[in-house]
This record gives structure tokens, C-alpha cells and sequence, in this order.
């Protein structure tokens, strides 16, 4: 009897030995907030559908839930919920807290506002956020190249859902440029001088930008050479459409 015994407990070691040695070893998790611990296992009915794992991400640049939750937001005052239906986010919100009025976007020559309000009136935040703008204030590259080509605010301000992104006057105030005439230094001559308020009470903007010019003053690396073979100025100071190029004195003062 005492036999057995023991020939049994020598086959349970050997057969425990085996499992235990293959047995993966254990990874270290990474601790998340106690929070949103908490509402991952609090039987809210948003994780039934929505990617618990999506909803904790936090990416610079993006939205963050697990860092407003942190602050002691509720999804209840951030999302209208409705059983079966979409939820639709609470617009007043994230003025609350962020006052988001104007904003000035200065980096360029003519600087351009920035309505909040006035697009909210029409559209939710995610209709923008993160998909076209990332949630910080120049984190986003905008430039009218893009905006022509239909991307940034070009996604709507194509001349059909909204007014054309070429329409300029709409965001920049150019009075103080339009008003104020460009020196072109040369080596040889006197400096060329180019007023935008004549050429604009002819032309839209759009005709020489950024076709002909790009829009930061002198970005387009234009030579006179440029100018006798028809380009940039040339296009039209060609002695038909407008006084030619080679009539020095009309722009060499």
C-alpha cells in the first residue's frame, strides 16, 4: 500500500513539473489610472459597443478621454445619449472650459480669424476633430495649396458646402496690405514697385496665387529674365494685355 502511495506521488510531481514548464511567462501589464479601472469594469452600457481599449488611448494631439475623465468629466456632460441612437456631442461643453471664441492665426503674411462659434452653429466638433485638425492650435499644417486641392478647411470651402477658399477677403483682412505697395529690390536699377490695390481693383486673387506667385513675398524666385519669357509678371506685362515687361520706368521709379 505504502508502495503505491508513492509511485503516485512521484507521477503527480513529474506531471506537475511538465505543466509548470510550459506555462508562459506572465508580462507585466501596464497600470492604467484607478478611474478608468473603475469604468472598465462599472457595467457602463457604452463599452457593450464601443472599444473600451480606443476609449483609454491617449495620443498627443488627439483627443483624450482618459485624460478628461481624470479631471472628473462624466460622459453624460460631454454626450447626449440616446438608447439605440447616435450620441451626439453636448456643443456647449467644451466651451465651458476652453472658451473657444476666435482664433488668430498669425504665421502667415495676412493674418486670419477663426470662428468657433459660428462653425458650431452648424456642426459638431468630431466633423472636424481629430480626422482634418488635430485638437491643438497649430499642430495642423494648413496651407491654401492644400486648401485648393479640397484638404483643411478646402474640405468644405470648395464654392459648394461653404464659400470658395480663394475667396480671400472672407478670412484675411488684407485693407492694411492691399494698401501698402511692395519693394522688389534690384541690383542695378532703382527697387520695383508693385501695388496690390491696382491689380486687385482688376484681377481676383486668385488669378496670380498661386499659380503665377507663390504667397510669400519673394518665394517665387522671379528674375527679369523670367519676366521677357512671358512668366510671372510676364504672363501678362507683355506689351498686349498690359504695358510690356521691358518698359523699365513703369516699375523702376
Amino acid at each position: 500500500m505504502l508502495r503505491t502511495i508513492t509511485i503516485l506521488s512521484l507521477a503527480l510531481m513529474l506531471v506537475s513539473c511538465k505543466w509548470g514548464a510550459g506555462e508562459k511567462p506572465k508580462t507585466a501589464e501596464v497600470a492604467e489610472a484607478p478611474v478608468l479601472t473603475s469604468l472598465k469594469d462599472s457595467g457602463l452600457p457604452c463599452f457593450k459597443c464601443h472599444s473600451y481599449e480606443k476609449f483609454s488611448a491617449d495620443a498627443s494631439g488627439k483627443f483624450s478621454h482618459a485624460k478628461h475623465i481624470t479631471f472628473g468629466v462624466h460622459c453624460n456632460q460631454c454626450h447626449i445619449i440616446k438608447a439605440h441612437h447616435e450620441i451626439n456631442l453636448n456643443k456647449s461643453t467644451c466651451d465651458n472650459c476652453h472658451h473657444l471664441t476666435t482664433f488668430a492665426y498669425a504665421n502667415s503674411g495676412m493674418p486670419v480669424n477663426f470662428s468657433h462659434q459660428n462653425h458650431t452653429k452648424k456642426y459638431g466638433c468630431g466633423e472636424c476633430h481629430p480626422k482634418t485638425f488635430q485638437m491643438k492650435k497649430g499642430s495642423t499644417k494648413i496651407t491654401m495649396d492644400d486648401m485648393y486641392k479640397g484638404n483643411s478647411c478646402g474640405k468644405c470651402h470648395n464654392g459648394k458646402a461653404a464659400f470658395s477658399s480663394r475667396d480671400c477677403a472672407k478670412c484675411h483682412n488684407m485693407a492694411a496690405v492691399m494698401k501698402k505697395d511692395f519693394s522688389y529690390p534690384s541690383g542695378d536699377m532703382s527697387p520695383a514697385i508693385f501695388s496690390h490695390q491696382v491689380h486687385t481693383a482688376m484681377f481676383e486673387c486668385s488669378n496670380c496665387h498661386p499659380a503665377l506667385f507663390k504667397y510669400k513675398k519673394g518665394g517665387s524666385g522671379m528674375k527679369m529674365d523670367d519676366l521677357y519669357q512671358n512668366k510671372f509678371c510676364g504672363s501678362c506685362h507683355n506689351g498686349q494685355s498690359a504695358f510690356g515687361s521691358s518698359e523699365c520706368q513703369r516699375c523702376h521709379k
